[in-house]
């Protein structure tokens, strides 16, 4: 009876034990999976700050519009928003046209050229406005190189700011025209509401580009490209100090304009090369 009694108690106690055993098991799995729930938790609000980040750097895509910067005090303050807005462009666009020159240096002495390189180099003759009729013997390399080439980034943000009132000007506003463009009765594209006479863009991109086309197609900048080359050939860092007055014939108001131009440049250089 006795040794049937212990077996009992032996057993009620190894019951006891397991039944212990099993419900720290599931106490931890129950934590496991609490543990396992929060971190999914955490990587979905990741996840929205991620997609937030991405939403907040996508303001500066290739379709953004000119903000309102009617919105910041007027200077310092305006001043940095309007270069965080309208460097970035400016950099992209010198970014492309030194890869594009760089390519066109390669080649010049290079007598082999495949079919899609002849296309590349028809291409961007056509956009650069070059008469051409296609003899790769006949190559105009000096008017090419002449027109492919950067504009220094303060001298265009520095243009953009007199031109636009720190891109607060009506014509700046509705038009998104940075730089004063105008336009003829054939080429005007202004709509219903856009300030009439002068082109409208789409976005400030499109604004940085034709402003940088302009000054390297145009006949009426045939100077200053021709300035420019020259400086090339010296091995001279191309400057806004030492480019703003090689630039002639942008506004009636002639040399007092490109002084107006230097000045604003030297004043604000400190911001831009912050912005950079």
């Amino acid at each position: 009876m006795i040794s049937t009694c212990y077996r009992r108690i032996g057993a009620v106690i190894l019951m006891s034990l397991t039944l212990g055993l099993s419900g720290e098991v599931l106490a931890q799995k129950h934590e496991t999976h609490k543990k396992s729930h929060k971190a999914q938790i955490s990587q979905v609000s990741n996840g929205k700050l991620l997609a937030k980040t991405r939403k907040e750097y996508s303001r500066n895509s290739e379709s953004s519009p000119l903000p309102d910067l009617r919105k910041y005090p007027s200077g310092i303050k305006r001043k940095k928003a309007f270069l965080r807005t309208i460097m970035p462009y400016i950099a992209h666009q010198n970014a492309a046209i030194t890869s594009e020159r760089n390519w066109l240096v390669s080649k010049q002495y290079d007598g082999r050229w495949a079919p899609s390189e002849r296309a590349r180099l028809k291409e961007i003759v056509t956009r650069y406005k070059i008469a051409w009729n296609g003899n790769l013997r006949a190559i105009p390399w000096k008017t090419l190189l002449d027109r492919v080439d950067i504009i220094p980034g303060s001298m265009i943000a520095t243009m953009a700011a007199v031109e636009s009132g720190w891109g607060t000007s009506k014509l700046a506003r509705v038009n998104t025209n940075l730089f004063g463009m105008k336009c003829s009765s054939s080429s005007c594209n202004s709509g219903p509401g856009k300030v009439k006479g002068y082109l409208h863009f789409a976005s400030v991109k499109e604004s940085v580009s034709a402003y940088v086309y302009n000054l390297n197609t145009h006949p009426a900048y045939k100077s200053f490209r021709s300035s420019r080359a020259q400086l090339r050939k010296t091995d001279t860092t191309l400057t806004a100090k030492n480019m703003i007055h090689k630039l002639k014939g942008y506004s009636t108001r002639g040399v007092s304009y490109n002084n107006f131009l230097l000045a604003m440049y030297q004043s604000n250089q400190h911001l831009m090369v912050a912005t950079n």
